[in-house]
């Protein structure tokens, strides 16, 4: 709209500098045809005066002016032959020579008739000089000079000059006007399509349409239109492509980036933030320096060059976490952007050294009763059997050892039933008379490490849950307790109905105590906090998995609180069967 604007502006400039200039040439010949008219008047003034006073004297031609001239303000001058003067009708005392006069000099010269128009000194005004000679003896005899104000003849023609102006104004006006409608015409189309073109590109998902008509713009404007359709149809295929497109990014377990040339990071899924401990609410775009802090993910970033553009390498982060990423760097020379994919490896690598531990535990928690039972036998049959006290001490070592072979099997057998989809019996349980049960099945270790094992619950507790889950629960910790207490020490078992209608169980003892980072694993299978002393009180490192995984088949979840030499704490709170 400025553009066209300027360009009437401009026209309009144009048009009025050629108006301007017209008229300045048509005043300037209008104002010279009336002086040459006023002239040619002048002339035959100064003819018939010639004429009437042929044969006279210069001073009788003289007197004969100033009867002319009389009522009017023409002026005649008398001059002799070199341009002196002899007689003048508006100053009679008026003498001196008038040569240096242009148009005393024209007939001074030989001319027939001299012309000047100037400022009259003597009578302050402009006057029209007109001159010619007073030939006798076909010689100059004097000079004949009429003088008129040019006041008196361009007054009376300024009325026909205002005229004149009045109808080159309305003709300047006409064409004005003409060349703005060409203008128009010409601009039409644009003023027309700029709108909405300016709209298609502010708001492409809209669809603008040009409804007037016009025989000469119809095909443009049916153009614009179907452009306009076709640009909504492409914008809304591309925002929902580009929609789709996020959905996946975000939805997607892998970390995906994209930085441009000047490494400002300008795309990052959720998966990549959380790998590398960044906000969720990340505003982007935002630059490398600031968001990656990690030094060996910046480096793998600046090792990517347009001559190495892929890079693929497995590093561990140091900031803001140790996580383990499998990650690709490409680099997009045309476009000058570097995406990045990385996946999380740090759960496949701790899976893997579980799974290095668990098989290496439970080949030396299967070798250890195996290699004894082996080497007991062997000793019996070399002979040791012959001697009845050696092999009764044997023999009782050979059982205890094949029992805790017999557990150990038992409880990896439990172990694998977690992993399958069951169908469990749900049944009410009297959780006193479930518990003072269990005491009583720890009798003998009880009394072995002179133990006391209390039972806490403010009052009975009937509880409908499967008995095939919820005891192993219970013994698995209360035995555990039991087997890392000291001689001489209390386990306690409370039971209560929680405001909330869970069942709280605790388990407390004031054993060895678990550290932090032991409590991380403290539930992995075979996982012990205390190998040695586990293994000498005959422990498997499986009850606490066990006890975790049934927790979770009923629903509920286990916390864990222990400190170091002063004891744990393990609470499971279960949810009704109804939850």
């Amino acid at each position: 709209m400025k553009k066209q604007l300027g360009e009437y502006l401009g026209w309009l400039a144009v048009l009025l500098v050629i108006f301007i200039g017209a008229w300045q040439l048509i005043a300037g010949f209008y104002h010279n045809q009336v002086v040459s008219q006023q002239q040619d008047y002048l002339e035959k003034k100064a003819a018939l005066l010639l004429n009437v006073t042929k044969d006279d004297s210069l001073a009788e031609l003289a007197q004969v002016s100033q009867q002319y001239v009389a009522n009017s303000e023409e002026r005649i001058t008398i001059l002799d032959a070199g341009g002196a003067i002899v007689a003048d009708t508006t100053d009679a005392s008026l003498t001196g020579t008038r040569s240096n006069r242009p148009e005393i000099k024209t007939i001074l010269q030989g001319g027939k008739l001299g012309v000047a128009l100037r400022h009259s000194a003597t009578l302050k005004k402009e006057l029209l000089y007109v001159a010619t000679p007073i030939i006798q003896d076909q010689k100059i005899n004097g000079i004949l000079r009429i003088a008129e104000p040019t006041a008196n003849f361009l007054n009376s023609a300024a009325q026909v000059r205002r005229s004149i102006f009045l109808v080159y104004s309305l003709l300047c006006l006409l064409i004005t006007l003409v060349v703005l409608h060409f203008l128009r015409q010409k601009n039409r189309p644009m003023e027309k399509i700029l709108p909405v073109l300016k709209k298609m590109v502010a708001q492409p998902e809209k669809t603008e349409l040009i409804l007037q008509t016009s025989p000469q713009w119809q095909e443009l404007y049916q153009t614009v239109n179907q452009l306009s359709e076709q640009l909504s149809e492409t914008y809304q295929a591309y925002t929902a492509t580009e929609s789709q497109l996020h959905t996946l990014l975000d939805e997607l377990m892998i970390g995906v980036f994209l930085l441009d040339e000047n490494h400002q990071l300008l795309m990052i899924n959720p998966a990549m933030k959380q790998q590398l401990g960044l906000p969720q609410e990340l505003t982007l775009p935002e630059n490398l320096a600031s968001v990656i802090r990690d030094p060996g993910l910046i480096q793998a970033i600046y090792r990517v060059t347009p001559t190495t553009p892929v890079l693929h390498e497995e590093f561990q982060l140091k900031i803001p976490n140790k996580r383990v990423l499998d990650l690709n760097l490409h680099l997009f020379v045309e476009q000058k952007q570097l995406l990045g994919i990385s996946y999380d490896l740090s759960r496949v690598r701790q899976l893997e050294k579980m799974q290095k531990d668990f098989v290496g535990n439970v080949s030396h928690e299967l070798k250890t009763p195996v290699t004894s039972l082996i080497g007991f036998t062997e000793t019996l049959l070399d002979g040791a059997m012959e001697d009845p006290t050696i092999t009764r001490e044997f023999l009782t070592i050979m059982e205890k050892d094949a029992h805790r072979l017999e557990r150990l099997i038992q409880e990896i057998i439990q172990l694998s039933k977690t992993d399958e989809a069951q169908t469990y019996e749900w049944q009410e349980l009297d959780l006193t008379a479930l518990y003072q049960q269990l005491s009583q099945s720890f009798q003998h270790l009880l009394q072995e490490k002179q133990l006391d094992l209390k039972i806490e619950m403010p009052q009975p507790i009937n509880w409908r849950t499967v008995r095939e889950l919820f005891y192993p629960i219970v013994k698995n910790l209360v035995e555990n307790a039991l087997q890392y207490s000291p001689e001489n020490s209390q386990v306690i078992l409370r039971s209560q109905i929680r405001p909330d209608g869970q069942l709280e169980i605790q388990v407390s003892d004031h054993g060895i105590g678990i550290d932090q980072e032991d409590q991380k694993r403290i539930f992995e299978r075979f996982y012990r906090v205390d190998k040695a002393r586990a293994r000498n009180s005959g422990g498997t490192g499986l009850g606490l998995a066990i006890v975790k995984d049934y927790t979770e088949k009923l629903g509920g979840h286990l916390t864990l609180d222990s400190h170091p030499k002063v004891g744990s704490t393990f609470t499971v709170i279960l949810p009704p069967e109804d939850k």
